[in-house]
């Protein structure tokens, strides 16, 4: 007999389940397994590299909404300070402003001729061009300053002529007027009123006004104090010609400001849409909705029709 009538009847069922269990055991098994699952679980499939993509995609989208917002709201504010400034001033909203420029003093008894406000009436996105193009007038006025000053000292230490002195007293008096309102004006209302006609005065005007700032920078006459006529000082008097060597370095600063705002204005130009078609057909409509313009070209018909009866009443008779 096999059997053991003395053992424990539990310790044979248990021996058996662990012996048959230790028999059954490949210690490799666990480790085949373990490395044929590593790779699946790490490697990268195409489905998260598409859930990437579209997750950077909507993040851009998302910034760029929000870069949208940053900008209307800005707008808002530019257009909300614009009602609480014409409410404090007790203007209505499409009554004239109070003018502000120039900004004079107090004692001088005369009152600014324009209103302006670039933070208030040009587009957030215009802000920056409409403010260097202001900077490059105020550049070129100095210029006009600096020659009156240099051709007055050029006149009394190095010789010479009195008429260059008139001409630069001229040209303070004249160019620095007509160049903010020929030119820095008219591309103010062309970013405040989206005007293809301002643009086009800009850049008319400012391009032979470029040129006219070339002759006066390089001063190959007596003209302006420029860069020739300041080196051929130097042999003279250096002193007086360090200061016309100024003003010629300022005519040269003035000159590259209008040719840097010539070229930025026209790329916003380009990129607005804007055209000669649209500028011609924005003085058509503008010239022909002016009351004055209307009752002269109607005087004028008249006139020209009771010209016509007359001639055909004395041809007839």
């Amino acid at each position: 007999m096999s059997d053991n009538p003395f053992a424990d009847p539990f310790s044979a069922p248990a021996t058996n389940t662990t012996q048959s269990a230790t028999e059954d055991f490949n210690p490799f098994a666990n480790r085949a397994t373990t490395a044929a699952s590593q790779p699946t679980a790490h490697k990268p499939t195409a489905a998260q590299g598409g859930m990437d993509d579209e997750l950077f995609r909507k993040q851009q989208e998302l910034e760029r909404r929000a870069q949208e917002l940053r900008i209307r709201e800005e707008e808002l504010d530019r257009r909300q300070r614009q009602q609480s400034n014409n409410l404090n001033t007790g203007a209505a909203n499409n009554g004239p402003k109070p003018h502000n420029w120039p900004p004079l003093p107090t004692i001088i008894p005369i009152e600014p001729c324009f209103y302006q406000d670039i933070e208030v009436e040009i587009p957030v996105q215009f802000q920056k061009t409409v403010t260097m193009v202001y900077y490059v007038f105020l550049v070129y006025v100095l210029a006009l300053v600096v020659n009156v000053v240099a051709s007055i000292i050029y006149m009394l230490c190095a010789k010479g002529s009195v008429g260059q002195v008139f001409l630069a007293i001229i040209q303070l008096g004249l160019f620095s007027p007509c160049s903010f309102l020929f030119w820095f004006r008219p591309v103010y209302k062309a970013f405040r009123n989206d005007s293809s006609f301002n643009f086009m005065v800009f850049f008319f005007v400012l391009f032979f006004h470029s040129l006219f700032t070339l002759v006066q920078t390089l001063g190959l006459s007596s003209y302006a104090c420029g860069w020739v006529n300041a080196l051929d000082t130097f042999s003279v008097n250096v002193p007086v010609a360090l200061i016309m060597l100024l003003s010629a370095i300022c005519f040269t600063v003035a000159l590259t400001g209008m040719v840097i705002a010539l070229v930025r204005v026209h790329r916003l130009y380009r990129g607005a849409g804007f055209s000669i078609d649209k500028a011609r057909q924005e003085f058509t409509n503008g010239v022909m909705s002016d009351a004055g313009v209307q009752r002269a070209a109607s005087a004028a018909t008249q006139a020209a029709a009771g010209a016509a009866f007359q001639q055909a009443s004395q041809g007839r008779f």
